[in-house]
């Protein structure tokens, strides 16, 4: 056999190999891989303004009262809002939105409840509840260590974790 036609035979096997290597790096790059999300919110909100030690540090389940119990962390209601900027910062002009939907003593309000975007909203197969991790006794700052980025999480950081606490990990635990 001449030895270009051998050079071509391994240059086909080697495009057959490592074709579906290729197929499934685009699959994980354009379905599964975490991309930034950064939402357009209704007013401008930073966890660390509200949680960090030398700040406020208003405990999550102050806002996330879901967070201990119920399958969800939840959202603050515009209400739980407004009863501190009702006093902390109501005259700043980023809150308008807030007094607008909740402050029926503010001339801007028209009583319409401010619309937040989750900013990592799992995917719909994926099934976590807050409150049976809280009751563990797992603290938000371990799988929040920086709330205002976006999450860093995978299927395979929440199997690390389990694995690490000798937690079973069934696929249906979380996927059913």
């Amino acid at each position: 056999m001449p030895e270009t036609a051998t050079k071509s035979r391994a240059a086909t096997i080697a495009l057959f190999l490592s074709l579906p290597l290729v197929l499934l790096g685009g699959v994980y790059y354009y379905g599964y891989r975490e991309r930034p999300h950064l939402p357009t919110q209704p007013l401008p909100f930073t966890h660390n303004s509200h949680t960090a030690a030398d700040k406020t540090a208003i405990p999550c389940v102050a806002c996330h009262q879901g967070a201990e119990t119920a399958p969800r962390a939840g959202m603050p209601t515009d209400s739980t809002c407004l009863q501190c900027h009702q006093h902390v910062l109501s005259a700043d002009a980023r809150l308008a939105p807030l007094h607008a939907a909740a402050n029926p003593h503010s001339p801007a309000y028209t009583g319409e409840p401010l619309h937040w975007v989750r900013s990592a909203p799992l995917p719909a197969h994926v099934h976590f509840h807050h409150g049976q991790h809280t009751r563990a006794g797992l603290d938000c700052a371990r799988c929040h260590p920086t709330p205002d980025a976006q999450l860093p999480h995978s299927m395979n950081s929440c199997l690390d974790c389990h694995r690490k606490e000798s937690i079973p990990t069934n696929c249906s635990s979380c996927h059913y």
